[in-house]
């Protein structure tokens, strides 16, 4: 049986982390938990492997995200599963899955796209715009409510932002292309945004395309995790060292 994870001495190990890593303690991003709710990885979730890896992420959160929450996605296959479940804090974090997302959000069970969620937090934290308001609409509500276009802009303020990003799949080669774009788009826009892809199976599953992902662009990073039961159990100090990459610490002290 898991023991209860203290938070606090969690968030104070990955602080002591950072610290040795260079990372001031007034650099903050946006923690966004993104998962996958594919049919693949119902059975995960429905044991609380997967809430365990949430609440072992949640330190994050505690210590990056400047409310000190954690921002949580859920995704399957198209882009009507691409879904903002809402926040986790430490208080509520264990079983969060379990509670909130099992059977419960849009595509549980079903197939595997990842460019929608990469879209659909992009949007989220300002780096698009809303997906029903084109430029001009923005500049005729502007016009209308007398409203200047930088309030417009600050209404939508872009926030720097850390996606934990989780699968136990590969993308639909259907969605491929479409991934690569949404990812090539942002990059060439400047987005202060970096996915942290995390590929976390033991049946086989190679994760070629995550892998390409991150050798492709600056922003981007791929970490292959065979044991998930094994992870979620690990020392903070353990756990840290296999997600603080070089690349991720180079990025949130840029």
């Amino acid at each position: 049986m898991a023991l209860k994870l203290d938070l606090n001495k969690s968030a104070s190990a990955l602080r002591l982390s950072l610290d040795k890593m260079g990372v001031a303690p007034d650099l903050k991003a946006e923690v966004i938990f993104v998962i996958d709710v594919s049919g693949s990885f119902e059975h995960e979730h429905e044991e609380g492997t997967t809430s365990r890896l949430l609440e072992r992420l949640v330190p994050y959160g505690m210590v990056l995200d400047p409310d000190g929450k954690m921002d949580v996605f859920t995704f399957a296959g198209g882009r009507q599963s691409a879904y903002y479940v809402g926040t986790v804090t430490p208080e509520d974090s264990e079983g969060y899955l379990v509670r909130k997302v099992c059977g419960r959000v849009p595509g549980w069970g079903g197939g595997t796209t990842y460019s929608y969620v990469m879209e659909r937090s992009l949007r989220h934290f300002g780096w698009l715009p809303p997906e029903d308001e084109s430029p001009s609409l923005a500049g005729l509500i502007s016009r209308f409510f007398g409203r200047t276009p930088a309030a417009v802009q600050a209404a939508g303020q872009k926030k720097r932002s850390v996606v934990f990003f989780i699968t136990d799949g590969e993308n639909d080669p259907a969605d491929e292309a479409r991934t690569m774009l949404v990812l090539q788009e942002s990059q060439a826009r400047g987005d202060q945004v970096y996915f942290l892809l995390l590929g976390m199976c033991d049946r086989g599953v190679h994760f070629a395309f995550i892998k390409k992902v991150a050798r492709r662009f600056d922003n981007t990073a791929a970490v292959i995790i065979k044991d998930l039961e094994g992870f979620v159990e690990k020392s903070d100090e353990e756990l840290n060292a296999e997600l603080l990459r070089p690349e991720l610490i180079g990025w949130l002290k840029s």
